[in-house]
């Protein structure tokens, strides 16, 4: 769980800096959806880590499990072919989100409520 802890916050921190990078670079494909939802994957995932009631972990995991996958979708649909630097940054965070979205998922699967 750390591990996925650890990864969850390193994708944040790369997404984050992809943004920032398209707000210099193309800044038309700035999306504030990718912004909030790229956070709330690490910011659930550690909420889940700290709760006191299995309820409250549940559902934090599943709601970083829902922004890994709009987050996914969202980076999916981008275009930013016009910049090398840019899309391999966008395919590094495709991939974690790959590796993210297995592990949440397997973590589901196994919850009780």
């Amino acid at each position: 769980m750390q591990q996925l802890e650890s990864q969850a916050y390193n994708f944040t921190v790369k997404a984050i800096g992809f943004i920032k990078s398209l707000e210099k670079e193309l800044p038309h494909l700035v999306n504030e959806e990718l912004r909030k939802s790229s956070s709330e994957v690490s910011l659930r995932f550690m909420e889940a880590m700290n709760a006191d009631q299995t309820k409250d972990f549940s559902d934090n995991i599943r709601n970083s499990y829902q922004s890994a996958q709009q987050s996914f979708e969202l980076l999916k649909s981008m275009n930013c072919s016009e910049n090398k630097e840019l899309e391999k940054q966008k395919a590094e965070l495709l991939t974690d989100l790959h590796e993210i979205n297995v592990k949440l998922s397997s973590i589901i699967s196994k919850l009780i409520y």
